[in-house]
Protein backbone atom coordinates (compact mmCIF):
# COMPACT_ATOMS: atom_id res chain seq x y z
CA UNK A 1 0.00 0.00 0.00
CA UNK A 2 0.96 3.79 -0.46
CA UNK A 3 0.75 5.46 3.01
CA UNK A 4 0.56 9.32 3.51
CA UNK A 5 2.13 11.10 6.53
CA UNK A 6 0.34 14.76 6.76
CA UNK A 7 1.56 17.01 9.10
CA UNK A 8 1.10 20.58 9.95
CA UNK A 9 2.81 20.60 13.51
CA UNK A 10 6.05 18.35 13.42
CA UNK A 11 9.06 18.16 11.59
CA UNK A 12 9.27 15.17 9.48
CA UNK A 13 11.51 13.53 11.26
CA UNK A 14 9.78 13.25 14.12
CA UNK A 15 10.21 10.14 16.45
CA UNK A 16 6.83 9.13 16.55
CA UNK A 17 5.84 9.29 12.80
CA UNK A 18 9.32 8.53 10.89
CA UNK A 19 11.84 6.08 13.54
CA UNK A 20 8.02 4.38 14.52
CA UNK A 21 5.05 4.51 12.98
CA UNK A 22 6.49 4.99 9.12
CA UNK A 23 9.25 2.77 9.61
CA UNK A 24 7.14 0.13 10.75
CA UNK A 25 4.98 0.78 7.99
CA UNK A 26 7.94 0.71 5.51
CA UNK A 27 9.67 -2.53 6.45
CA UNK A 28 6.52 -4.40 6.31
CA UNK A 29 6.86 -3.65 2.70
CA UNK A 30 4.13 -0.43 2.61
CA UNK A 31 5.78 2.46 0.29
CA UNK A 32 5.32 5.26 2.65
CA UNK A 33 5.63 9.03 2.36
CA UNK A 34 6.19 11.87 4.69
CA UNK A 35 4.65 15.41 4.33
CA UNK A 36 5.29 18.04 6.29
CA UNK A 37 4.43 21.88 6.14
CA UNK A 38 7.61 22.42 8.86
CA UNK A 39 10.49 22.28 6.39
CA UNK A 40 11.91 22.10 3.01
CA UNK A 41 13.25 18.91 3.04
CA UNK A 42 12.93 16.11 -0.11
CA UNK A 43 14.59 13.12 0.04
CA UNK A 44 14.43 9.62 0.33
CA UNK A 45 15.88 8.30 3.59
CA UNK A 46 15.78 4.57 4.65
CA UNK A 47 13.18 3.56 2.60
CA UNK A 48 10.82 6.39 3.20
CA UNK A 49 9.63 9.54 1.00
CA UNK A 50 10.30 12.31 2.54
CA UNK A 51 8.15 15.32 0.68
CA UNK A 52 8.10 18.49 2.37
CA UNK A 53 7.57 22.53 1.71
CA UNK A 54 7.69 25.51 4.39
CA UNK A 55 5.07 26.08 5.01
CA UNK A 56 5.01 28.79 8.25
CA UNK A 57 3.99 31.81 6.50
CA UNK A 58 1.56 30.38 3.77
CA UNK A 59 -2.38 30.90 4.60
CA UNK A 60 -4.43 27.73 5.64
CA UNK A 61 -5.67 27.63 2.03
CA UNK A 62 -2.32 27.38 0.37
CA UNK A 63 -1.29 24.90 2.76
CA UNK A 64 -3.95 22.85 2.10
CA UNK A 65 -3.70 23.53 -1.98
CA UNK A 66 0.06 22.09 -1.38
CA UNK A 67 -1.01 18.92 0.50
CA UNK A 68 -3.33 18.23 -2.02
CA UNK A 69 -0.61 18.43 -4.64
CA UNK A 70 1.70 15.59 -2.71
CA UNK A 71 -1.07 13.41 -2.30
CA UNK A 72 -2.43 13.42 -6.05
CA UNK A 73 1.55 12.84 -7.06
CA UNK A 74 1.90 9.48 -4.14
CA UNK A 75 -1.69 8.68 -4.71
CA UNK A 76 -2.11 6.75 -1.69
CA UNK A 77 -4.56 4.22 0.16
CA UNK A 78 -4.28 5.52 3.49
CA UNK A 79 -3.90 8.96 4.80
CA UNK A 80 -2.21 9.64 8.80
CA UNK A 81 -2.95 13.29 9.85
CA UNK A 82 -1.49 14.03 12.60
CA UNK A 83 -3.45 17.35 13.07
CA UNK A 84 -6.86 19.24 12.47
CA UNK A 85 -5.79 20.99 9.56
CA UNK A 86 -4.17 18.09 7.34
CA UNK A 87 -7.27 16.51 7.82
CA UNK A 88 -8.82 18.82 5.05
CA UNK A 89 -7.12 18.48 2.47
CA UNK A 90 -6.87 14.69 2.89
CA UNK A 91 -10.44 14.63 2.64
CA UNK A 92 -10.62 16.76 -0.82
CA UNK A 93 -8.29 14.27 -2.00
CA UNK A 94 -10.47 11.45 -1.46
CA UNK A 95 -13.55 13.03 -2.96
CA UNK A 96 -11.93 14.08 -6.06
CA UNK A 97 -9.25 11.45 -6.83
CA UNK A 98 -9.97 8.43 -4.76
CA UNK A 99 -12.88 7.45 -2.75
CA UNK A 100 -11.39 4.10 -1.61
CA UNK A 101 -8.62 6.02 0.57
CA UNK A 102 -8.67 5.93 4.68
CA UNK A 103 -7.98 8.59 6.14
CA UNK A 104 -6.93 8.05 9.82
CA UNK A 105 -5.95 10.57 13.11
CA UNK A 106 -3.48 10.37 14.88
CA UNK A 107 -4.48 11.96 18.05
CA UNK A 108 -0.98 12.63 20.65
CA UNK A 109 -1.98 16.29 21.54
CA UNK A 110 -4.83 18.10 22.76
CA UNK A 111 -6.35 19.68 20.24
CA UNK A 112 -7.48 22.67 21.17
CA UNK A 113 -4.31 23.03 23.50
CA UNK A 114 -3.63 26.09 26.50
CA UNK A 115 -0.54 26.87 23.79
CA UNK A 116 -3.33 27.75 21.21
CA UNK A 117 -4.57 30.37 23.57
CA UNK A 118 -1.37 31.43 25.73
CA UNK A 119 -1.21 34.85 23.96
CA UNK A 120 -5.16 35.79 23.99
CA UNK A 121 -6.35 37.18 26.79
CA UNK A 122 -10.25 38.26 28.38
CA UNK A 123 -13.56 36.70 26.75
CA UNK A 124 -12.33 36.36 23.37
CA UNK A 125 -10.22 32.98 24.90
CA UNK A 126 -13.07 31.18 25.18
CA UNK A 127 -14.62 31.89 21.94
CA UNK A 128 -11.05 31.00 20.45
CA UNK A 129 -11.35 27.72 22.64
CA UNK A 130 -14.88 27.36 21.32
CA UNK A 131 -13.67 27.78 17.37
CA UNK A 132 -11.01 25.77 17.49
CA UNK A 133 -12.62 22.35 19.41
CA UNK A 134 -15.85 22.95 16.36
CA UNK A 135 -13.04 22.78 13.82
CA UNK A 136 -11.11 19.78 15.27
CA UNK A 137 -14.50 18.11 15.71
CA UNK A 138 -15.72 19.22 12.48
CA UNK A 139 -12.38 17.85 10.89
CA UNK A 140 -12.42 14.45 13.03
CA UNK A 141 -15.80 13.97 11.58
CA UNK A 142 -13.84 12.85 8.20
CA UNK A 143 -11.75 9.96 9.63
CA UNK A 144 -12.05 6.66 8.87
CA UNK A 145 -10.78 5.74 12.59
CA UNK A 146 -7.81 6.89 14.86
CA UNK A 147 -4.83 6.37 16.50
CA UNK A 148 -4.22 7.25 20.06
CA UNK A 149 -1.07 7.78 21.69
CA UNK A 150 -2.91 7.74 25.16
CA UNK A 151 -6.44 6.93 27.21
CA UNK A 152 -7.12 10.48 28.51
CA UNK A 153 -6.55 12.34 25.04
CA UNK A 154 -9.08 9.65 23.42
CA UNK A 155 -12.56 10.08 24.91
CA UNK A 156 -13.58 13.45 23.53
CA UNK A 157 -13.24 11.35 20.04
CA UNK A 158 -14.53 8.05 21.35
CA UNK A 159 -17.77 10.20 23.13
CA UNK A 160 -18.21 11.86 19.54
CA UNK A 161 -17.33 9.41 17.10
CA UNK A 162 -18.20 5.75 19.01
CA UNK A 163 -18.57 3.92 15.79
CA UNK A 164 -15.09 5.12 13.80
CA UNK A 165 -12.46 1.86 14.71
CA UNK A 166 -9.52 3.44 16.66
CA UNK A 167 -6.46 1.53 18.08
CA UNK A 168 -3.90 2.61 21.31
CA UNK A 169 -0.32 2.76 19.84
CA UNK A 170 1.14 4.56 22.71
CA UNK A 171 4.74 6.10 23.11
CA UNK A 172 7.06 3.24 23.56
CA UNK A 173 10.83 3.89 22.44
CA UNK A 174 12.43 1.25 19.63
CA UNK A 175 15.06 -0.37 21.82
CA UNK A 176 17.14 -0.48 18.47
CA UNK A 177 17.76 3.05 19.22
CA UNK A 178 18.31 3.23 22.80
CA UNK A 179 20.83 0.74 24.43
CA UNK A 180 20.79 0.53 28.78
CA UNK A 181 23.97 2.39 29.85
CA UNK A 182 25.67 1.29 33.16
CA UNK A 183 25.54 3.48 36.25
CA UNK A 184 27.89 5.54 36.95
CA UNK A 185 26.93 8.14 39.07
CA UNK A 186 30.03 9.56 41.33
CA UNK A 187 29.00 11.35 45.22
CA UNK A 188 31.13 14.35 44.14
CA UNK A 189 28.95 15.25 41.06
CA UNK A 190 25.69 15.08 39.34
CA UNK A 191 24.99 15.03 35.60
CA UNK A 192 20.85 15.88 35.05
CA UNK A 193 19.28 17.32 31.58
CA UNK A 194 16.16 19.36 31.08
CA UNK A 195 14.62 18.90 27.46
CA UNK A 196 11.92 19.99 25.57
CA UNK A 197 10.18 23.55 24.97
CA UNK A 198 12.28 25.92 27.75
CA UNK A 199 9.44 27.70 30.07
CA UNK A 200 7.71 28.14 33.27
CA UNK A 201 5.15 25.87 32.12
CA UNK A 202 7.32 23.13 31.31
CA UNK A 203 8.73 23.47 34.68
CA UNK A 204 12.05 25.11 34.13
CA UNK A 205 12.26 27.62 36.87
CA UNK A 206 10.74 24.29 39.05
CA UNK A 207 14.13 22.47 37.64
CA UNK A 208 16.44 25.38 38.01
CA UNK A 209 14.90 25.42 41.67
CA UNK A 210 15.83 22.26 42.69
CA UNK A 211 19.30 22.70 41.02
CA UNK A 212 19.81 25.49 42.91
CA UNK A 213 19.17 24.47 46.03
CA UNK A 214 21.60 21.30 45.74
CA UNK A 215 24.72 22.59 46.66
CA UNK A 216 23.21 24.57 49.97
CA UNK A 217 23.43 20.67 51.08
CA UNK A 218 26.05 19.44 48.91
CA UNK A 219 28.91 22.22 48.52
CA UNK A 220 31.37 19.89 47.13
CA UNK A 221 28.92 18.40 44.63
CA UNK A 222 29.63 19.36 41.22
CA UNK A 223 26.53 19.63 38.98
CA UNK A 224 26.29 19.48 35.32
CA UNK A 225 23.29 20.35 33.20
CA UNK A 226 22.58 20.31 29.91
CA UNK A 227 19.71 21.56 28.60
CA UNK A 228 18.02 20.57 25.22
CA UNK A 229 15.36 22.71 23.97
CA UNK A 230 14.12 25.92 22.67
CA UNK A 231 11.99 29.33 23.19
CA UNK A 232 9.10 29.46 21.65
CA UNK A 233 8.76 33.36 22.48
CA UNK A 234 10.65 35.87 23.39
CA UNK A 235 9.09 36.02 26.78
CA UNK A 236 10.25 32.66 27.48
CA UNK A 237 13.23 33.42 26.88
CA UNK A 238 14.01 36.43 28.98
CA UNK A 239 12.32 34.68 32.13
CA UNK A 240 14.46 31.25 31.55
CA UNK A 241 17.51 33.53 31.23
CA UNK A 242 17.32 35.44 33.82
CA UNK A 243 16.78 32.31 36.15
CA UNK A 244 20.09 30.36 34.55
CA UNK A 245 22.67 34.16 35.27
CA UNK A 246 21.19 33.55 39.20
CA UNK A 247 22.15 30.30 38.88
CA UNK A 248 24.58 28.88 41.48
CA UNK A 249 28.42 28.84 40.38
CA UNK A 250 28.50 25.09 41.38
CA UNK A 251 26.66 24.70 38.49
CA UNK A 252 28.07 24.03 35.04
CA UNK A 253 25.07 24.48 32.20
CA UNK A 254 25.41 23.69 28.63
CA UNK A 255 22.88 24.64 25.81
CA UNK A 256 22.50 22.53 22.88
CA UNK A 257 19.00 23.59 21.44
CA UNK A 258 16.57 21.61 19.13
CA UNK A 259 18.67 17.90 17.92
CA UNK A 260 17.50 15.66 15.99
CA UNK A 261 15.92 12.14 17.29
CA UNK A 262 19.27 10.17 17.39
CA UNK A 263 21.47 13.51 18.72
CA UNK A 264 19.08 13.36 20.84
CA UNK A 265 19.10 10.00 22.18
CA UNK A 266 23.08 10.46 22.06
CA UNK A 267 23.10 13.19 24.35
CA UNK A 268 20.98 11.67 27.02
CA UNK A 269 23.36 8.90 27.55
CA UNK A 270 25.67 11.01 30.20
CA UNK A 271 22.74 11.32 32.74
CA UNK A 272 22.11 10.43 36.44
CA UNK A 273 18.49 11.15 37.02
CA UNK A 274 16.02 12.72 35.05
CA UNK A 275 13.80 15.85 35.97
CA UNK A 276 10.36 16.24 34.55
CA UNK A 277 8.85 18.99 37.21
CA UNK A 278 6.08 20.67 34.71
CA UNK A 279 3.36 22.62 36.19
CA UNK A 280 0.04 20.98 38.00
CA UNK A 281 -2.39 21.85 35.12
CA UNK A 282 -4.88 20.32 33.32
CA UNK A 283 -3.01 19.20 30.11
CA UNK A 284 -0.30 18.40 31.95
CA UNK A 285 -1.79 16.19 34.31
CA UNK A 286 -4.13 14.43 31.87
CA UNK A 287 -1.21 13.95 29.43
CA UNK A 288 1.52 11.12 29.36
CA UNK A 289 4.67 12.27 28.91
CA UNK A 290 6.47 10.62 26.25
CA UNK A 291 10.06 10.74 27.05
CA UNK A 292 9.43 8.82 30.81
CA UNK A 293 9.93 6.09 28.30
CA UNK A 294 13.04 6.75 26.95
CA UNK A 295 14.59 7.65 30.03
CA UNK A 296 13.81 4.18 31.66
CA UNK A 297 15.25 2.51 28.24
CA UNK A 298 18.33 4.18 29.01
CA UNK A 299 17.92 2.74 33.02
CA UNK A 300 17.68 5.49 34.74
CA UNK A 301 15.82 6.67 37.58
CA UNK A 302 13.22 9.80 37.41
CA UNK A 303 11.55 12.22 39.38
CA UNK A 304 8.44 13.59 37.52
CA UNK A 305 5.51 16.05 38.23
CA UNK A 306 2.73 13.87 40.08
CA UNK A 307 0.30 13.02 36.99
CA UNK A 308 -2.79 11.22 36.42
CA UNK A 309 -1.81 9.58 33.57
CA UNK A 310 1.93 8.48 34.85
CA UNK A 311 0.40 6.87 37.27
CA UNK A 312 -2.50 4.84 35.32
CA UNK A 313 0.40 3.77 33.06
CA UNK A 314 3.96 3.61 34.54
CA UNK A 315 5.29 1.51 37.04
CA UNK A 316 6.53 5.03 38.68
CA UNK A 317 7.37 3.63 41.93
CA UNK A 318 9.54 0.75 40.56
CA UNK A 319 12.04 3.63 39.33
CA UNK A 320 11.40 6.70 40.69
CA UNK A 321 8.83 9.28 42.37
CA UNK A 322 6.37 11.21 41.80
CA UNK A 323 6.82 14.87 43.33
CA UNK A 324 4.64 18.14 43.89
CA UNK A 325 6.88 19.93 40.77
CA UNK A 326 7.41 23.27 43.03
CA UNK A 327 8.22 21.37 46.06
CA UNK A 328 11.86 21.63 45.86
CA UNK A 329 12.56 20.52 48.93
CA UNK A 330 11.20 17.03 48.70
CA UNK A 331 13.00 16.69 45.48
CA UNK A 332 16.11 17.49 46.47
CA UNK A 333 15.79 14.92 49.31
CA UNK A 334 15.06 12.39 46.74
CA UNK A 335 18.08 13.15 45.16
CA UNK A 336 20.01 13.07 48.25
CA UNK A 337 18.56 9.64 48.64
CA UNK A 338 20.17 8.54 44.98
CA UNK A 339 23.38 10.09 46.13
CA UNK A 340 23.96 8.51 49.50
CA UNK A 341 21.80 5.18 48.61
CA UNK A 342 23.91 2.93 46.19
CA UNK A 343 21.57 0.27 46.68
CA UNK A 344 18.56 1.93 45.68
CA UNK A 345 20.08 3.71 43.17
CA UNK A 346 21.06 0.93 41.58
CA UNK A 347 17.89 -1.41 41.82
CA UNK A 348 15.93 1.53 39.98
CA UNK A 349 18.43 1.74 37.07
CA UNK A 350 17.90 -2.07 37.01
CA UNK A 351 13.59 -2.04 37.41
CA UNK A 352 13.80 0.65 34.30
CA UNK A 353 15.67 -1.28 31.88
CA UNK A 354 13.86 -3.88 32.86
CA UNK A 355 10.27 -2.41 32.39
CA UNK A 356 11.63 -1.18 29.25
CA UNK A 357 12.47 -4.68 27.81
CA UNK A 358 9.31 -6.56 29.10
CA UNK A 359 6.59 -3.66 28.71
CA UNK A 360 8.18 0.00 27.46
CA UNK A 361 9.01 -1.12 23.91
CA UNK A 362 7.72 -0.40 20.02
CA UNK A 363 8.18 -4.42 19.79
CA UNK A 364 5.78 -4.93 22.04
CA UNK A 365 3.35 -2.71 19.96
CA UNK A 366 4.04 -2.52 16.54
CA UNK A 367 1.97 -5.36 15.28
CA UNK A 368 -0.96 -4.42 16.62
CA UNK A 369 -0.54 -1.41 14.35
CA UNK A 370 0.45 -3.19 11.36
CA UNK A 371 -2.98 -5.21 11.94
CA UNK A 372 -5.01 -2.42 12.36
CA UNK A 373 -3.81 -0.67 9.38
CA UNK A 374 -3.81 -3.27 7.52
CA UNK A 375 -7.36 -4.21 8.44
CA UNK A 376 -8.43 -0.74 6.94
CA UNK A 377 -7.69 -1.89 3.46
CA UNK A 378 -9.97 -5.20 1.85
CA UNK A 379 -8.15 -7.87 0.02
Amino acid sequence: MNISFLTSGHYPYDDRIFFHLGKSLSEAGHKVEIVSSKSGTKEVTQGISINCFEGDNLSKREKIKRFIEYLSNFNPEIIICSEPLPLLPAKQFKLKRNRNVKILYDITEWHPSAENLSAIKGPKKFYIFLKLLLFNLFSSSFTDGFIFGEWHKSKPYRLFFPFKPFVFITYYPDLNYISQIEPAMLPDKLRLVYSGKISIDKGFRNFMNVVSGLPLKYKDLQIYVKIIGWYESEHDKTECQQILENASKNISCSFTGRLSFNDFIGQLKDTDIFLDLRTDNFENRYSLPIKIFYYAALGRPVIYFDSVAIRANVEIAKFGFLVKPDDSGQIIKIISDYLENNNLYAEHCRNARKLAEEKYNWQKISPEFLRFIESLIPR
